[in-house]
C-alpha cells in the first residue's frame, strides 16, 4: 500500500473528514488546505516529515513503524535514466536498497533521474521504481531505450513526450530501435 492511501485510511480510522484534519492541522501551526490532504492522500504530493508526524499524532497513530512501514529490499541501478537528453545503460550494475510500504508492490526495481526534462513531477537526482513490462499504454510514463539510450518519458501517438515543456518531442522513426523497460509507478 502506498502512503497517500495509508494516509487515507489513517484518516478515515479517526473518523476525521479532510476538512476536519486541516482545522486540526491549521491548530498545530501548518498552513494547509483540504485539496492538500487530497493531493497526500492520492500520491500526487507527499506531506513534510513534520506534517506526516502531525498527522500521525492527530489521529493517534501509536506505533508509526508498524502502520507505515513494511521494509523489502529492491535494485537501485547505478546508471541513471535521463529526464533530457539520453544515457546510455550501459553495465547495469545496482546496490540493493531497503524501502517500505510507500514504495508501490509492484515496484521491481529503482533509477535515478538525471535532468530536467520531466519537470515538475520527475526532478534531477529523485529516486522512481519502475515495474518491468515490455509494453505501455499511450500516456503512461516508462522506461525506455531508444536508440541504445534510456530515457524516462511519457509514451505519445508516434513519440515520446516530455513534460517539460521547454523540450521537443522525440519523434518514433520506423528504423528507430525502440524497447520498453518498464512502467514508472512511484
Amino acid at each position: 500500500m502506498d502512503l497517500g492511501k495509508k494516509l487515507a485510511e489513517v484518516r478515515e480510522a479517526a473518523g476525521l473528514s479532510r476538512a476536519q484534519l486541516v482545522e486540526l492541522l491549521c491548530q498545530k501551526g501548518f498552513d494547509v488546505k483540504a485539496y492538500t490532504i487530497g493531493k497526500w492522500e492520492t500520491g500526487a504530493s507527499n506531506p513534510s516529515v513534520e506534517a506526516f508526524l502531525a498527522v500521525c499524532d492527530i489521529c493517534r497513530v501509536v506505533d508509526i513503524r508498524q502502520t507505515f512501514a513494511e521494509k523489502r529490499l529492491l535494485r537501485l541501478y547505478d546508471t541513471p535514466v535521463s529526464a533530457g537528453g539520453g544515457n546510455y545503460l550501459d553495465d547495469g550494475t545496482h546496490e540493493m536498497i531497503e524501502v517500505d510500504n510507500t514504495v508501490p508492490r509492484t515496484a521491481d526495481y529503482a533509477l535515478r533521474v538525471s535532468g530536467d526534462s520531466m519537470m515538475p513531477r520527475f526532478v534531477d537526482s529523485q529516486i522512481i521504481f519502475v515495474h518491468e513490462q515490455p509494453a505501455l499504454d499511450e500516456g503512461e510514463i516508462g522506461i525506455f531505450c531508444f536508440n541504445q539510450d534510456v530515457y524516462l518519458k511519457k509514451l505519445g501517438r508516434g513519440c515520446l513526450i516530455s513534460l517539460n515543456n521547454k523540450y521537443a518531442p522525440i519523434p518514433i522513426g520506423e528504423h528507430d530501435d525502440v524497447r520498453v523497460f518498464g512502467k514508472v509507478v512511484g
